[in-house]
């Protein structure tokens, strides 16, 4: 089971100056020996990004500019269609179940009390005080030891429960009791999906930490070293070697730029029907498809054996299950995964990287999102600049890194929100609920400088972060308007 996810500490919005030391909660000690500075996009010169529309005004809701992208449109509606109710009922369960735990205290969306209830705050702290002692040998670090019990979680429990229903449709000649089939995967992602969170958080943090996590004595066990990416995923959708050279290797050395295989940079962010084009993309990267085509380009042959490797793997876990029970059963228990996370998982990525600084796309600090008060912060993922600054560093040193950099959050305006998670922002910004999003933000600037922006400020600024773009047929046509803006705003100052 995870462990709960610590909040940071609460911070009024009216203080004047937001004390970075108190972001998120700490556990400082020395890096790992695999912490990193992040290499950015290549380029030695980057355009400014362009503002698609002028600020009051709402982008088009449909606005393809080519074959490629009606045809990423229509293909992102298909797999919407097949997989999103089923993806939609079981997450909305997972949902309920944590809202039942906490006796939907505060309400049911928006509440700010997740991950408050028993099973949060009473039951999985009791498991890991328990475990904590035994479980601290096998880690580097003590505040790694409750990836022990999330081995035994996910990579014990869940695979006996796959095997039970599969042993029942072998039974029943491959038949599959869609019932089962439910309950097995709302119990397989968690109240609040937090299993599902966790896992990838982890497959996430493995790819990254080339030295290992565990103690030396159980470090160079190669099943123990590659347990989340290799076997655990292969419950939750994983193709091992995405997280390890498509995310670790692409998408951090590209920065969400044009050649960062997952780019959410050449549409504006606050359109659904933009996020539903964009599908397809995320959907080829997690498949290792674009990943190879672009180690391929690059000629980085050891690289793209590894990763076509990794796709193998998967699919002779599919063909095992195919012969052993039946077709039916894997898109079921097997296929399923693959497309629920490549949902849910394509929204956390546009969530992410949601914002664009109209003048300097690589700015990192408002391209990348903070989150203050996160009530579901998973080992310190709300502090997304300092992942892509310092990909390997612990996530125990999060907070940290913050600290460090925190002249440069200030002087940025950098993308900060308060009390919110990625899959609100996500929410929020493809509803163009710009005033939700102005509420939240945390304008550190104004508070440092004495001279905070008002809302209709924070809904311009978000508007411009929100539709501008980097790359793409977009660029060149709104560039001369987005200068046009700015002289009229010179004017008007």
């Amino acid at each position: 089971m995870p462990p709960i996810p610590c909040p940071p500490q609460s911070m009024d919005a009216s203080d004047p100056v937001v004390d970075s030391s108190c972001l998120f909660d700490k556990s400082l000690s020395t890096l790992d020996d695999d912490t990193t500075t992040n290499k950015s996009n290549t380029n030695t010169t980057t355009p400014p990004a362009t503002v698609l529309s002028s600020i009051g005004d709402d982008t088009p809701t449909f606005d393809f500019r080519s074959k490629l992208e009606w045809i990423s449109f229509l293909s992102g509606v298909v797999l919407l269609v097949l997989v999103g109710p089923p993806v939609g009922i079981v997450v909305f369960t997972s949902m309920i179940w944590e809202g039942v735990d906490r006796g939907f205290r505060g309400g049911f969306v928006d509440s700010g009390q997740e991950l408050s209830g028993v099973i949060f705050t009473a039951f999985i702290p009791w498991l890991e005080r328990m475990t904590n002692k035994f479980n601290s040998q096998f880690v580097k670090k003590s505040e790694d030891a409750y990836m022990m019990n999330c081995i035994f979680g996910y990579g014990v429990l869940i695979p006996l429960l796959f095997f039970g229903c599969a042993w029942h449709a072998q039974q029943n000649d491959g038949a599959v009791h869609f019932g089962l089939a439910y309950v097995y995967h709302v119990l397989r992602i968690g109240p609040y999906f937090m299993n599902f969170a966790y896992v990838y958080t982890l497959c996430h943090k493995e790819g990254h930490s080339f030295s290992g996590l565990y103690a030396k004595s159980y470090n160079d066990y190669t099943c123990l070293r590659m347990v989340f990416n290799w076997w655990i995923g292969m419950f939750y959708g994983v193709l091992p070697a995405t997280f390890a050279y498509g995310h670790s290797i692409n998408h951090h050395k590209y920065n969400n730029a044009e050649e960062d295989v997952i780019t959410t940079s050449d549409k504006p962010r606050d359109n659904f029907f933009n996020w539903v084009a964009y599908l397809p993309r995320y959907f080829l990267y997690a498949f290792n498809v674009s990943t190879i085509s672009a180690f391929v380009r690059e000629k980085n042959w050891n690289i793209v054996s590894k990763v076509f490797f990794g796709s193998v793997w998967f699919l002779g876990w599919c063909y095992i299950w195919i012969v052993l029970v039946g077709p039916v059963f894997t898109l079921t228990y097997v296929a399923f995964p693959f497309f629920e996370a490549g949902v849910l998982l394509a929204a956390v990525n546009w969530s992410w990287h949601v914002f664009i600084d109209p003048d300097d796309p690589e700015n990192e600090f408002v391209q990348s999102v903070t989150i203050l008060d996160g009530c579901i912060n998973v080992l310190n993922e709300d502090a997304h600049v300092v992942h892509h600054q310092y990909p390997g560093v612990h996530w125990t040193e999060h907070p940290k890194f913050v600290e460090k950099h925190w002249d440069n959050y200030v002087d940025n305006r950098a993308s900060v929100f308060r009390g919110t998670h990625a899959f609100e922002i996500f929410g929020m910004a493809v509803a163009r609920d710009y005033d939700a999003l102005a509420k939240k933000f945390v304008d550190i600037k104004g508070a440092r400088d004495g001279c905070p922006m008002t809302h209709a400020e924070r809904v311009d600024l978000i508007k411009s972060r929100l539709r501008s773009c980097w790359w793409g047929p977009r660029v060149e046509e709104w560039n001369n308007k987005n200068q046009q803006q700015k002289k009229k705003g010179l004017k008007q100052e």
